[in-house]
């Protein structure tokens, strides 16, 4: 039996650094942009999240893409 996508999203987040610890730890704060369209490459999702990322008024720590897709039994 083969595994089928049925439905796929895409999400863009963005990780910032707000802050510092007292252990000396970054605190990370994530800006997410959804709806992305799933066909858009990787490179324009980093692209694109690194044009976001010099927006904001902290500095980037991580920009990752998410799949989420839901898998049903072909028929």
């Amino acid at each position: 039996m083969a595994a089928k996508k049925e439905t796929q999203s895409t999400k863009l987040v963005i990780k910032v650094v707000t802050g510092t610890a007292s252990s000396g730890k970054a605190i990370t704060s994530s800006r997410t942009f959804s709806a992305v369209n799933p066909a858009a490459t990787d490179d324009d999702m980093l692209d694109i999240g690194a044009k976001l990322g010099a927006l904001q008024s902290h500095d980037v720590s991580t920009i990752s893409r998410v799949d989420t897709a839901t898998l049903v039994a072909e028929a």
